[in-house]
């Protein structure tokens, strides 16, 4: 009979990422608005953009956040000017 000394697998990370980490989850919250600050408190989002000649052409408001993976809204220039109004 033969005996083998347990191993460690190699490349363990490189196959599963998230090895050891909670999956990222979060909730639905595009229907609070327009925010530029998640409720977890982080402000970087994954969002899709388009570049063009180094500028950025546009981009989409449905985004991500990048700390709680929460679905959120994020705001552009003309909510910023509504937000502006009422806050006078």
């Amino acid at each position: 009979m033969r005996l083998r000394l347990p191993t460690l697998r190699k490349f363990r990370s490189l196959r599963d990422p998230y090895n050891g980490l909670p999956k990222p989850f979060g909730a639905d919250l595009r229907q609070l608005g327009p925010i530029h600050v998640c409720p977890c408190g982080s402000m970087v989002f994954n969002v899709a953009a388009s570049f063009e000649d180094y500028e950025l052409v546009w981009y989409a408001l449905d985004a991500e956040c990048y700390s709680c993976g929460n679905l959120v809204v994020v705001p552009c220039p003309p909510d910023r000017d509504e937000a502006q109004a009422f806050g006078d």
